[in-house]
């Protein structure tokens, strides 16, 4: 009987120790998963405040991009005026440039003095031949058309419009011109001068319609 109760005891004591150990084998896997847990949980953590820092930064560059958009746009528009200074043309529109100046040729006929003042509304004036290359350039340009010039007759001496000094040698008359004829039946003389066919000059009844040229220094 009391080698049953030993046994009994003994029984109940190896399953207490074998409890213990249970116990603590499961404290241990327990604790180990834990372990584990927080080296994750860490993780997420750091990745969610990564994430953070990135919205924050995206965040941060579109408001410094939206403030500076303004300036962006001044400086384009800035260029774009640059550029468009830089593309802007000598002459006005229909005009020519030559050696610095602009001229304008009028298929239009008119009296020299409507062609005078026309010339004057577009801030120019009558052509004022200085040169043989200039006179070789209102030939081309007049297309071989009787054309006034900026020359005509006041008192006896010819003049130009713009005050340059008439010099007869540097001329370009056509032979025997100018002889004031009194043909033409009309009040006055043959005062102002036009480039003929052939492009020479010859003078001219002033009230007689005929193309003319404008001519002005150019804006560059």
């Amino acid at each position: 009987m009391m080698d049953n109760v030993y046994s009994n005891i003994d029984f109940i004591k190896e399953e207490e120790k074998s409890a213990e150990i249970r116990n603590s084998s499961t404290r241990k896997t327990s604790a180990s998963r834990m372990s584990q847990r927080v080296p994750s949980s860490t993780l997420r953590l750091l990745c969610g405040l990564s994430a953070l820092c990135v919205v924050l930064l995206i965040l941060n560059i579109t408001v410094t991009f939206t403030k500076s958009s303004p300036n962006c746009s001044n400086v384009m528009k800035t260029e774009v005026i640059s550029d468009s200074d830089s593309m802007s043309t000598p002459c006005p529109e229909d005009w020519s440039l030559f050696s610095g100046k602009c001229y304008y040729f009028s298929n239009v006929p008119v009296s020299w003095e409507e062609a005078k003042h026309a010339c004057e509304k577009k801030k120019s004036n009558l052509i004022v031949i200085n040169s043989k290359t200039e006179q070789d350039y209102a030939v081309k340009i007049s297309l071989v058309q009787y054309t006034w010039i900026g020359l005509t007759e006041i008192d006896n001496e010819w003049k130009w419009v713009d005050g340059t000094p008439y010099k007869s040698k540097q001329t370009y008359w056509k032979e025997g011109q100018p002889n004031n004829w009194s043909g033409h039946l009309l009040p006055g003389g043959e005062d102002c001068a036009q480039i003929q066919f052939g492009g020479q000059w010859n003078d001219e009844h002033c009230s007689n319609p005929w193309r003319y040229i404008c001519e002005k220094k150019s804006e560059v």
